[in-house]
Formats: structure tokens, C-alpha cells, sequence
């Protein structure tokens, strides 16, 4: 053997050891990336944004259903006190209640037929 040969020997990487640490189920190019340390920390950075970006839109999501679910709810309760109310005023404005009130309560009684009747004289205002 010579010294060059030696050197040469000495110098390449054994070709056991190429395949040693690459793993079989990663793909090439992440493999590549794994290579290279600006690139896999330009990568590691854009995945931590992807997942903050994704995680306040998830967030924001959430408040925006939370805050949906609080007005139907109101929006529910509000419409079955209309209800109520709606239920309440025609009992509270039924003729028969009405006429029972002004005439026992108030002291009210009802108009005569004379009150009713209007002549020329009282539409047009003129008096002799």
C-alpha cells in the first residue's frame, strides 16, 4: 500500500456509515432541511406561526360561538316575555274588564243616545 492510497483510505467516510442515521420513513426533503440549520429553524419558525395563527382563530371562533349562544338565549327569553305581555294586554284591555272598571271603580256611566247625535250646527260651528 502506498501513502497515498493511505491518505485517500483515510480521508473518505466509510460507506457503512452513509446510510446510518437517515431514517427510512422521513421524506427527502425533510430530510434535507434537517441538513441544513437555517432552514430548519426558517421552517420551525413558519409551523409555530401556522399553529399561533390557527390557534387565535380558533380562540376567536370560540368567544364569537360563546357570544352567539348568549343572544339566541336572550333573544329566546325576551321573546316569551313579549308573549307574556302580548297574553297580558288582551286580558287587560277585553271589553267586558273595561266596562266592569268604569262603572264600578270609577263611577263612570255609559253615554246616552243623545250625546251621540250631532246636528249641522255643531259641525260647522255656526250659531245663530
Amino acid at each position: 500500500m502506498s501513502l497515498k492510497s493511505l491518505i485517500h483510505s483515510s480521508r473518505r467516510t466509510p460507506s457503512s456509515l452513509k446510510n446510518q442515521f437517515r431514517w427510512k420513513l422521513v421524506p427527502g426533503f425533510i430530510w434535507k432541511s434537517v441538513q441544513s440549520f437555517r432552514i430548519t429553524l426558517l421552517i420551525w419558525g413558519l409551523v409555530t406561526a401556522g399553529c399561533i395563527f390557527y390557534l387565535s382563530q380558533w380562540m376567536n371562533f370560540r368567544q364569537v360561538a360563546h357570544r352567539i349562544d348568549l343572544l339566541e338565549t336572550y333573544r329566546s327569553k325576551l321573546s316569551s316575555q313579549l308573549e307574556l305581555l302580548e297574553v297580558e294586554i288582551s286580558y287587560l284591555t277585553r271589553p267586558q274588564r273595561l266596562e266592569f272598571l268604569a262603572g264600578g271603580t270609577m263611577l263612570m256611566q255609559p253615554p246616552e243616545s243623545v250625546q251621540y247625535k250631532l246636528s249641522w250646527l255643531d259641525i260647522t260651528g255656526e250659531k245663530d
